[in-house]
Protein backbone atom coordinates (compact mmCIF):
# COMPACT_ATOMS: atom_id res chain seq x y z
CA UNK A 1 0.00 0.00 0.00
CA UNK A 2 2.91 2.49 0.11
CA UNK A 3 3.29 2.36 -3.63
CA UNK A 4 -0.24 3.72 -3.50
CA UNK A 5 0.27 6.23 -1.37
CA UNK A 6 3.56 7.78 -2.78
CA UNK A 7 1.16 8.43 -6.01
CA UNK A 8 -1.63 9.56 -4.46
CA UNK A 9 -1.01 10.89 -1.38
CA UNK A 10 -2.56 10.68 2.05
CA UNK A 11 -6.10 10.29 1.23
CA UNK A 12 -5.70 7.41 -1.17
CA UNK A 13 -8.26 5.26 1.15
CA UNK A 14 -10.53 8.00 0.35
CA UNK A 15 -10.35 7.56 -2.82
CA UNK A 16 -10.24 3.50 -3.46
CA UNK A 17 -13.11 3.83 -0.96
CA UNK A 18 -14.47 6.03 -3.30
CA UNK A 19 -14.04 3.62 -6.42
CA UNK A 20 -14.90 0.28 -4.65
CA UNK A 21 -18.68 2.47 -4.03
CA UNK A 22 -19.32 3.41 -7.21
CA UNK A 23 -17.82 0.23 -8.91
CA UNK A 24 -20.66 -1.33 -6.51
CA UNK A 25 -23.35 0.90 -7.21
CA UNK A 26 -22.55 0.53 -11.27
CA UNK A 27 -22.59 -3.61 -10.42
CA UNK A 28 -25.91 -3.17 -9.32
CA UNK A 29 -27.11 -0.83 -11.62
CA UNK A 30 -26.16 -3.68 -14.52
CA UNK A 31 -27.74 -6.17 -13.02
CA UNK A 32 -30.60 -4.54 -12.63
CA UNK A 33 -30.83 -3.27 -16.27
CA UNK A 34 -30.60 -6.85 -17.46
CA UNK A 35 -33.41 -8.46 -15.04
CA UNK A 36 -36.91 -8.99 -16.29
CA UNK A 37 -38.82 -7.90 -13.20
CA UNK A 38 -41.56 -5.45 -13.28
CA UNK A 39 -40.04 -1.92 -15.11
CA UNK A 40 -41.91 -0.04 -12.22
CA UNK A 41 -39.85 -1.95 -9.13
CA UNK A 42 -36.68 -1.61 -11.06
CA UNK A 43 -36.83 1.78 -11.79
CA UNK A 44 -36.68 3.15 -8.04
CA UNK A 45 -33.76 0.47 -7.60
CA UNK A 46 -31.62 1.98 -10.28
CA UNK A 47 -32.27 5.03 -9.02
CA UNK A 48 -30.54 4.34 -5.85
CA UNK A 49 -28.02 2.32 -7.85
CA UNK A 50 -27.18 5.95 -9.80
CA UNK A 51 -27.24 7.87 -6.16
CA UNK A 52 -24.93 4.98 -5.21
CA UNK A 53 -22.64 5.86 -8.00
CA UNK A 54 -22.68 9.25 -7.53
CA UNK A 55 -21.78 9.23 -4.22
CA UNK A 56 -18.68 7.11 -4.76
CA UNK A 57 -17.83 9.21 -7.28
CA UNK A 58 -18.34 12.53 -5.06
CA UNK A 59 -15.71 10.59 -2.28
CA UNK A 60 -13.42 9.85 -4.72
CA UNK A 61 -12.86 13.46 -6.33
CA UNK A 62 -13.32 14.92 -2.32
CA UNK A 63 -10.22 12.31 -1.60
CA UNK A 64 -8.30 13.69 -5.06
CA UNK A 65 -9.01 17.70 -4.24
CA UNK A 66 -8.41 17.61 -0.38
CA UNK A 67 -6.23 14.54 0.31
CA UNK A 68 -3.07 15.57 -0.36
CA UNK A 69 -0.88 17.64 1.64
CA UNK A 70 0.71 19.59 -1.38
CA UNK A 71 -0.85 22.93 -1.64
CA UNK A 72 -0.64 23.33 -5.78
CA UNK A 73 -2.75 19.49 -5.80
CA UNK A 74 -5.72 21.35 -4.08
CA UNK A 75 -8.58 22.57 -5.96
CA UNK A 76 -9.31 26.00 -4.11
CA UNK A 77 -10.89 28.03 -7.35
CA UNK A 78 -13.98 28.32 -5.31
CA UNK A 79 -12.63 29.90 -2.42
CA UNK A 80 -10.22 32.34 -4.58
CA UNK A 81 -13.16 33.16 -6.94
CA UNK A 82 -15.37 34.28 -3.85
CA UNK A 83 -12.41 36.56 -2.48
CA UNK A 84 -11.96 38.35 -5.92
CA UNK A 85 -15.58 39.05 -5.57
CA UNK A 86 -15.55 40.23 -2.40
CA UNK A 87 -12.90 43.02 -3.50
CA UNK A 88 -14.68 43.82 -6.11
CA UNK A 89 -17.67 44.16 -4.16
CA UNK A 90 -16.24 46.29 -1.63
CA UNK A 91 -14.82 48.81 -3.83
CA UNK A 92 -17.90 49.22 -5.61
CA UNK A 93 -19.51 49.84 -2.48
CA UNK A 94 -16.55 52.44 -1.54
CA UNK A 95 -17.11 54.24 -4.69
CA UNK A 96 -20.98 54.07 -4.30
CA UNK A 97 -20.46 55.49 -0.74
CA UNK A 98 -18.52 58.64 -2.83
CA UNK A 99 -15.16 57.24 -1.40
CA UNK A 100 -11.99 56.54 -4.40
CA UNK A 101 -12.86 58.16 -7.35
CA UNK A 102 -9.14 57.54 -8.45
CA UNK A 103 -9.10 53.93 -9.98
CA UNK A 104 -11.59 55.16 -12.79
Amino acid sequence: MSGLEEKLGPGHQQIILGLLIFAAGALWGVMLANGDDGVGDNLGQLFISAVIMLSGAMITLLGVSFGTDNEDDRTNDLQDAIAELTGMLNTLQAKMAGGDDEDE
